[in-house]
């Protein structure tokens, strides 16, 4: 974005569109004689107060700030419409991640940035409008009756930066797309020890780590016992991700491990940890295959709760002590403690309360998408899962209805407009797919657990997960990748460079 007018924004005040209003603002007006980017800017600010992005003015678009670049963020973003609106995305990534193939980088079957889409590519707003903006930083608070959020840039991990910086935007719709995080169910250990598996700096944690115990067991003096323990790898919680993880690491042990780490290739095995069945929400006959399938692979498969991670061990309920060299965790999502924070009624489970057309109902112009969200017990519908196909339809839905309601007058903050909405949110499931290895995967068309459908397993199921994740990969440009990862894997097998 250009530094010159991201300063005009951040120095602008104005009154909110459709009312207006005098008063004082939260927005602090100055000229900065440098890059409001540098050490020296970010002083200056935080001895004067917040900077910000002020209000926008009567004549010009109204300003659609959304939180996250996940699957629901991302899906309103490319399809809301810029001619009406100025688009500001607050996230502490640039990028969305296309989470169905995750679990194929921890390998190398794919690259980390086949499944990476940078938001610019999704919205080219962001870096060509004047007044549309990426902003790297958290949101922190939102002031519903100032219409405005409180945000701090991220800096984490980089050297020689700014300290973090707060400032304040002001929306004129703010939607929610933050998401959730992992849960740990109040587990002691698991922060600190074990990895998650929902972003790509996740993937490549694990990818290093696989792949440094695999060469410290070839170092001379390691004992068996050790050996044992660094090359086990463990898995806790058997939905689609844990299950497609144990499916990609078996795979990557019988075709690339035993033959390039042969020394050790007798050591290392796979153990899937799950309190009840694995795939609970597939067909019974897809989920005894998956369990042949993973069992002949030599994944090991364990029933069981875990009470405490350690260092290089875990603990489940029934007294039964797990070393390991990996731990992987993906036991679900729950609200987060930013989530839980906001000044919002919330839905069963903890999420933001919405109403049938997604919009938070106490609070003007607040809508909120995604696995941060669930319907309101008032609504009478019941908690939607976090699901990709969940939030993208919901990014869909919400994109549409804001360029109804721009369109008919209202796009800007406080427009009280009599806007016939149109149709309420409605989700209808198109079925599950997971893969479990060995060119094997399956399918479950049914639209619910109780309902009758379609339901495959074997190498047709895995060519139809292929084929639909392919086409659904966002750009032509990581399409062609995706495509390309796979085909180099195929012919030349994995590549198990550690960088």
């Amino acid at each position: 974005m250009a530094a010159s007018s991201l300063l005009r924004s951040l120095s602008r005040i104005s009154r909110r569109g459709c009312v207006g209003g005098a008063g004082p603002s939260p927005f602090h007006h100055s000229r900065l004689p440098y890059s409001p980017f540098s050490t020296a800017a970010a002083d200056a600010v935080e001895r004067r107060g917040f900077a910000g992005l002020g209000p926008t003015a009567k004549g010009e678009k109204a300003r659609v700030v959304v939180l996250g670049t996940g699957w629901a963020g991302s899906r309103l973003m490319k399809d809301i419409d810029t001619t009406g609106y100025e688009v500001v995305c607050v996230s502490p990534r640039n990028h969305m991640v296309f989470t169905p193939l995750l679990a194929s980088t921890c390998v190398g079957t794919l690259e980390f940035r086949s499944v990476a889409e940078p938001l610019a590519r999704i919205q080219p707003a962001v870096s060509k409008s004047p007044g549309s903006y990426f902003l790297l930083a958290r949101c922190t608070a939102v002031d519903p009756d100032a219409h405005t959020i409180d945000c701090e840039t991220v800096t984490e991990g980089e050297k020689d930066t700014l300290k973090p910086w707060k400032f304040k935007v002001a929306y004129d719709k703010l939607v929610f797309a933050c998401g959730a995080e992992a849960s740990t169910f109040g587990i002691r250990g698991v922060t600190d020890h074990a990895i998650f598996l929902r972003e790509v700096h996740h993937a490549q944690e694990i990818r290093r780590k696989l792949l440094l115990n695999l060469m410290l067991s070839d170092v001379p003096g390691i004992s068996e016992e050790e050996k044992r323990r660094l090359l086990h790898c463990v898995v806790v919680g058997g939905g689609p991700t844990g299950v497609e993880f144990s499916g990609e690491l078996s795979d990557f042990i019988i075709r690339d491990v035993k033959q390039r780490y042969s020394h050790v290739k007798d050591y290392i095995h796979v153990t899937l940890i799950e309190a009840n069945e694995i795939l609970s929400s597939f067909d019974v006959r897809l989920r005894q295959y998956a369990t042949n399938q993973l069992t002949k692979s030599g994944v090991r498969l364990v029933r069981g709760i875990v009470k405490d991670v350690q260092p290089n061990k875990l603990i489940l309920d029934n007294g039964e002590e797990v070393p390991y060299g990996l731990l992987v965790w993906s036991t679900g999502v729950g609200p987060s403690s930013f989530v839980k924070s906001l000044p919002f009624p919330k839905s069963p489970g903890g999420r933001i309360g919405v109403d049938e057309w997604l919009r938070v109902p106490s609070a003007r112009d607040v809508f909120a998408i995604g696995d941060c969200s669930g319907f309101l017990e008032s609504t009478g519908k019941d908690v939607l899962p976090a699901l990709a196909q969940v939030a993208e339809r919901q990014g869909k839905y919400l994109a549409h209805l804001l360029n109804h309601v721009m369109k008919a007058g209202g796009g800007h903050a406080n427009c009280e407009i009599d806007v016939d909405l149109g149709p309420a949110f409605v989700y209808k499931h198109l079925g599950s797919m997971a893969t479990v290895g060995r060119y094997k995967a399956l399918v479950d068309l049914r639209q619910s657990k109780e309902s009758k459908g379609i339901s495959l397993a074997g190498f047709v199921s895995w060519f139809i997960w292929r084929s639909a994740y392919l086409t659904r990969v966002v750009s032509w440009r990581n399409r062609f990748y995706v495509a390309i990862n796979w085909l180099t894997t195929l012919l030349f097998g994995r590549d198990i460079s550690r960088i």
